[in-house]
């Protein structure tokens, strides 16, 4: 039998045309390259009520405060109805994407209100039981931070891994809190080893006390984030701890990405504007109660909800920033200014979740301070927007690759034909019995 021919050619060429293959196949396979990272949709531009799932008219509301109130009538009772859409809230603060980097595990968020109730979307979340909540607002506040994904509902809180306490606060039906309420419900939630404090039963008036308490809190690195404003009649009033600020101090807007407050922001003595650092939803908001089903709320006390969940996951993502770290990036990630509204009204704007997740620290420190170092720019998508023209180039390289492939083939199967001898126009012999395949 004649020595079947190994020589450079045939050698070489079967390898070389399976490494190509490979290479096409994986190039195939890979996605294209994310594009440098764009901006983020301003909240005006997220869907209008009418396009996307909001809170339906029907829904029992849950309010604030219900001044003069003293009986049992006072009290809220289980809502008829669950909705199964996504709200308006969810799809405005990206939360689908949001929860593939982080839940907001391993935080602890302390509620500051009448009452939370550990039932429904929120049994597994809430500490120590529970407590009863007859306006059911502070349970409404705990599910915007925490609530957990339920059977047949499209709400889900913004850090629905982490953990809540409640601290009873103020009159539980009337909702009041006096800055006594405040202060002792601070020091109680500090004590209990709190991350972040929601302050739901704000005060429209201020005491040394309550500024003792917030000195304390951030003494012990806890975030507390309260309503820039709170309307227990007709009219705005600055809140209280929010003018301090080492505190978070939340404002709202509305579906179409409009500030919420239809009347001039509430104002200090001396007419000097209430702070607010950013906004977040605060009107046609869906979310849970006491005894299950769904109801609806907003104001900043809400908006204060949406934004204290935000602190929960960055601080479950970036466990060794300090309080006043997470407070600064939530305010320089935050969207910017909006449409006809200064920052007194709006702080920097809209709060962005992701973009407080996937941001520097160096820079959210550098555009929070003032007259800091420019706008904030967030790390470029993991995911979601690709660059057409890399894309591009990717399938036509893809493409090459391909023919080249096919190209190699059809000469491998050629050269065994003839043997591996050069082509000289005529057909090839046969070629000898040992050397068939």
């Amino acid at each position: 039998m004649t020595p079947r021919k190994t020589g450079p050619a045939r050698a070489g060429l079967r390898p070389l045309t399976r490494a190509v293959c490979a290479a096409a196949a994986l190039a195939l396979a890979l996605p294209p390259a994310p594009a440098a990272a764009s901006p983020s949709p301003s909240p005006s531009a997220s869907p209008s009520p009418s396009a996307s799932p909001s809170a339906p008219a029907a829904l029992p509301p849950i309010t604030p405060f219900l001044l003069g109130a003293t009986g049992d009538d006072a009290c809220v009772t289980d809502s008829p109805t669950t909705v199964e859409e996504k709200p308006w809230t969810h799809v405005s603060l990206g939360l689908d994407t949001v929860h593939r980097l982080t839940e907001g595990a391993g935080t602890t968020v302390a509620v500051l209100a009448g009452g939370v109730a550990a039932d429904g979307p929120l049994a597994d979340a809430v500490g120590g039981g529970g407590s009863a909540d007859c306006r059911g607002y502070g349970t409404f506040l705990a599910g915007v931070v925490a609530a957990r994904p339920a059977e047949g509902s499209g709400f889900v809180g913004v850090a629905p891994a982490a953990r809540i306490v409640g601290v009873a606060t103020g009159d539980a039906r009337s909702g009041v809190a006096t800055p006594a309420d405040i202060a002792s419900s601070l020091e109680e939630a500090v004590g209990a080893g709190a991350d972040v404090v929601l302050v739901g039963a704000a005060a429209w008036e201020n005491s040394a006390r309550l500024d003792d308490a917030v000195a304390a809190a951030a003494e012990a690195d806890v975030l507390v984030v309260a309503p820039s404003s709170v309307t227990p009649e007709s009219q705005p009033l600055a809140a209280y701890p929010a003018q301090d600020p080492t505190v978070l101090s939340v404002g709202s807007y509305d579906p179409e990405g409009a500030p919420a407050a239809a009347s001039p922001p509430a104002v200090l003595e001396g007419d000097e504007t209430a702070r607010t650092d950013v906004v977040a939803p605060g009107t046609q908001v869906l979310g849970v109660g006491p005894g299950g089903g769904h109801f609806v709320s907003g104001g900043d006390g809400v908006a204060a909800a949406f934004a204290a969940g935000t602190a929960a996951l960055v601080r479950s993502r970036h466990p060794d920033l300090s309080a006043e770290q997470v407070r600064e990036r939530i305010i320089a990630s935050a969207y910017g200014a909006m449409p006809g509204a200064g920052p007194e009204v709006v702080g920097r704007g809209p709060v962005d979740p992701m973009a407080a997740l996937t941001g520097s620290p160096e820079d959210a420190a550098s555009a929070a301070a003032p007259n800091g170092g420019g706008p904030f720019t967030p790390d470029p998508p993991s995911r979601g927007t690709w660059n057409v023209p890399v894309t591009v180039a990717v399938a036509g390289g893809s493409a090459l690759l391909i023919v080249v492939c096919v190209l190699g083939a059809v000469v491998l199967r050629r050269g065994r034909a003839r043997g591996w001898r050069p082509a000289t126009g005529q057909p090839a012999a046969p070629a000898p019995e040992g050397r068939r395949r």
